[in-house]
């Protein structure tokens, strides 16, 4: 499994590598070839707006350069548009209110007026010189070469937003890549190594019951190969030295026979003796030759089963990726695999507080939050040192040392070389003291584990990441609202808060935490004067807000991994009695997560103000909730919310953001 590792490992590190500088690469060259479009199309824009001037110069429509400057202004991506004297005065811009002040841009570098463009990640600021012609020399002294220089400052923002988006891409199609490879590679080997090794173990158990015949199939040239031939030899030499045996003793029962005198008799007897010495010399062979099946056969089990026990416990990790719930896991099953009556992990995190899981027989797994573990011995010990450690039974000095009751083996956790926690495993239940073999074991595991643990909190800070870009675009939708302004960002800590409560696993929970921030999502194809009207909505108003609901499902449908979301999204203004829209579906036909969110919604729109009524008291508020369980709500969801905010109503009210002076 070492091997196993490694390889998966170094493939998956190529990997990495391959397709990180691949996306870099064609990101960089993106990037450079939307800058130079993007020049080039400011260097025609420029040539465009000098030829306008140049006609309206010449038809006497002098007073149209300012317009022509402020038509083209309009487009948002061009911020800025001048006409500059070559001391760096602006005579026309597309804002009148600049006209007769300084470019705090322009520099008289070079000779020719910054020709050169200005670029970077934000902006190209282009400077194009116009020619003094006859056209011009009504307003411009003959003698001057240059009559103005024209200034455009293009946005570069809204592109780099495309660039990013790209790379985001790139990212997630990265991750999806190493995950299929990491797959792949362990199907393989379990097909190409472990089918093998089966194959020569039974094999051997066969020849060592008497089955002379006993044949390991050698399918390739590998190593197993090499090792089922080998075998397979040996049988032959084996089976060929028995039947020699056997022939050697018919001849000399026949030579014994045949003695007619003293003389052939004395012959006959020198060359028994030969073939008794060869006898025994063969039957040496095949007793030693039996010692060393037997040897390799009991070494070869062994490692079979570690190979079995490290594949189950790679399967059982990998199907894993939340980190606590997965750290939980691999304690829990290293002491149960191993036999331990006590277990402890401890892990040290980038900017959050340590983890410690401890692990007893008989009871399971305790998390003690973050408390400290290397400032202990045997913690420190591992480490500073950074290397497995074992003590025995017998070894009372150390076990005194480290404040170690029996036996115990411990190794260091390791990511990207860093120590960063240990694992320790105490007392085996059957008294015994652990072994080197064991010790092997669980740095094998631990290695293993850090591969899985290194991926979950990978994929914690991807999430964390597109939550708050979804959050941030969702919350710049609601900036311009007084009334729903942070409304998303509350409903979706407390449905997340509550779907905790209930018990929804971390799958249920990333669907409901998308679905709250998402959930009025659809309200962005409403007009405004309806969502902000203060009196009582008409028939077709009304029905235009209970609409937002399909146009969330149709702003979201062409994202496929969104389905669980559109769905909790579209029932979330279901009623629990069948009257709500847009379905009017009853009872528990509703998603248990639309069910969550239809209460969350309800409850924070009543503590806040709306255009058509206040903020109604957390008392009233709650009442509400209560009159409507059965008929508008989830009687379940109602009690359960109920409970948990008598239980954290400080702590939930503050962290949502809400009044804490709300009269009760």
């Amino acid at each position: 499994m070492v091997l196993k590792s490694k390889i998966i490992i170094v493939l998956t590190v190529v990997l990495l590598l391959t397709i990180g500088t691949s996306a870099a690469v064609v990101l960089r060259v993106q990037t450079k070839m939307l800058i130079d479009s993007k020049l080039k199309d400011v260097e025609v824009l420029s040539d465009l707006i000098e030829r306008s001037i140049t006609d309206a110069m010449e038809s006497g429509r002098t007073a149209d350069v300012q317009k022509i400057l402020e038509n083209i202004g309009k487009n948002q991506e061009i911020t800025t548009l001048r006409i500059l004297s070559t001391s760096g005065g602006i005579m026309k811009s597309k804002s009148p209110d600049e006209i007769g002040l300084k470019a705090k841009e322009y520099t008289l570098a070079n000779s020719d007026h910054q020709k050169q463009p200005i670029l970077n990640e934000e902006a190209i600021t282009y400077f194009k010189p116009i020619s003094n012609k006859p056209e011009c020399y009504g307003c411009h002294n003959k003698e001057v070469k240059t009559a103005g220089i024209i200034q455009i400052k293009y946005d570069m923002s809204r592109s780099k937003n495309d660039i990013m988006s790209i790379k985001r891409f790139l990212v997630f199609s990265n991750i999806l890549s190493v995950l299929a490879v990491a797959i792949i590679l362990s199907i393989m080997f379990s097909k190409l190594i472990l089918k093998p090794l089966k194959n020569v173990l039974s094999a051997m158990k066969e020849f060592e019951a008497g089955n002379w015949e006993a044949k390991a199939h050698a399918t390739g040239n590998d190593e197993l190969g090499i090792i089922s031939r080998a075998f397979n030899k040996m049988t032959d030499e084996v089976r060929g030295l028995h039947e020699k045996s056997l022939r050697k003793e018919k001849e000399l029962s026949k030579i014994k026979l045949d003695l007619d005198h003293k003389r052939k008799l004395e012959e006959l007897n020198a060359q028994l003796q030969f073939k008794v010495k060869e006898v025994e010399t063969a039957n040496k062979t095949v007793v030693t030759l039996s010692k060393e099946v037997k040897s390799k056969n009991v070494e070869l089990e062994k490692m079979i089963e570690r190979l079995r026990r490290i594949n189950d416990v790679g399967k059982m990790l990998s199907s894993i990726i939340e980190t606590d719930e997965l750290i939980k896991l691999i304690i829990k099953t290293t002491a149960e695999l191993l036999s331990a009556g006590r277990g402890a992990i401890y892990l040290k995190r980038n900017e959050k507080p340590s983890l410690t899981l401890k692990y007893h027989h008989g009871i399971g797994v305790e998390d003690f939050g973050d408390v400290a573990l290397d400032f202990k011995p045997i913690y420190s010990e591992l480490m500073d040192n950074g290397s497995p450690l074992i003590i025995h039974e017998k070894d009372t000095a150390r076990k005194n040392s480290f404040g170690i009751n029996n036996s115990a083996i411990g190794v260091p956790l390791k990511m990207k070389g860093q120590v960063i926690g240990a694992m320790l495993l105490e007392d085996k239940l059957d008294g015994a003291s652990f072994t080197d073999d064991e010790l092997e074991l669980l740095t094998t595991l631990a290695n293993q584990a850090m591969v899985s643990i290194e991926n979950a909190w990978l994929y914690e800070r991807v999430k964390t990441n597109y939550f708050a870009t979804i959050q941030s675009l969702v919350n710049a939708l609601e900036a311009n609202d007084r009334y729903t302004k942070g409304h998303s960002e509350r409903v979706r800590y407390l449905s997340v808060e509550l779907g905790k409560y209930i018990g929804l696993d971390y799958r249920e929970i990333e669907v409901l935490e998308h679905a709250a921030i998402l959930h009025d999502i659809g309200k962005i194809g409403i007009d405004s004067m309806v969502l902000h009207k203060e009196g009582k909505l008409t028939a077709n108003e009304y029905g235009l807000v209970k609409a937002h609901p399909l146009i969330g499902d149709e702003i979201l449908g062409p994202i496929d991994t969104l389905a669980g979301v559109r769905t909790t999204i579209i029932q979330h203004h279901e009623r629990y009695d069948g009257r709500g829209y847009p379905y009017g579906i009853p009872g528990d036909e509703i998603s248990l997560k639309a069910r969550i969110l239809a209460v969350i919604d309800t409850f924070d729109a009543m503590l806040t103000d709306r255009p058509y009524r206040r903020s109604l008291t957390l008392f009233r508020a709650k009442e509400e909730l209560k009159q409507g369980a059965g008929s508008q709500f989830d009687p379940y969801v109602v009690n359960a919310f109920l409970d948990m905010f008598e239980a954290r109503e400080e702590e939930l009210l503050m962290t949502s953001g809400y009044n804490l002076s709300l009269p009760e």
